[in-house]
């Protein structure tokens, strides 16, 4: 018997061929986001009002808050991966579970955690805390505002699906 050897560039051809289709294999079970797909179903983002009018907003009264009750409705975890909003002035918090995320606000403003999701069980509630600071635009900045917050998540099983609540107000002395 003779002792054949192997071109080393094949070993590593194989070797890579190997990691492509194990790759593959994993992306078509798991999907893009890390779940077993094929299981049907989606998350679904369920908010019970979109719009919150507070009427008058006294800056004497100092903060105005109001809580958003959101839902997944879906039968796949909701996975929430990005809040924002539109002004400064506006900060918000998800709770889920007792567990409070970090202060969302405008982009750029603030500190934006790098990294973060939470994710939201099939019927599954909670809370997104907005806090609107009337004075955050000066003593003379009065008269009537809307503010959005800007929620994306998977919801419908979209990777980057913008949900948008917003609130009004009169801001007054």
């Amino acid at each position: 018997m003779q002792n054949a050897s192997i071109d080393p560039r094949a070993k590593i051809f194989a070797v890579i061929f190997a990691v492509l289709i194990l790759g593959a294999g994993a992306f078509i079970f798991f999907g893009e986001n890390g779940e077993v797909s094929g299981k049907g179903g989606s998350a679904k983002l369920s908010i019970a009002e979109t719009d919150y009018d507070f009427g008058d907003i006294s800056m004497k009264n100092g903060l105005a808050r109001h809580e958003f009750k959101i839902k997944n409705d879906g039968d796949q975890a909701l996975e929430i991966t990005d809040i924002s909003t539109s002004c400064a002035c506006t900060k918000v918090v998800l709770v889920v579970d007792g567990r409070r995320s970090p202060e969302f606000s405008m982009p750029g403003h603030g500190v934006k955690p790098l990294f973060w999701s939470e994710k939201i069980a099939p019927g599954q509630s909670a809370v997104l805390e907005a806090v609107f600071d009337p004075l955050a635009h000066g003593p003379d900045a009065v008269g009537p505002i809307t503010r959005v917050i800007n929620i994306i998540s998977n919801t419908g099983g979209k990777g980057n699906a913008k949900s948008v609540i917003t609130f009004s107000g009169n801001v007054i002395k």
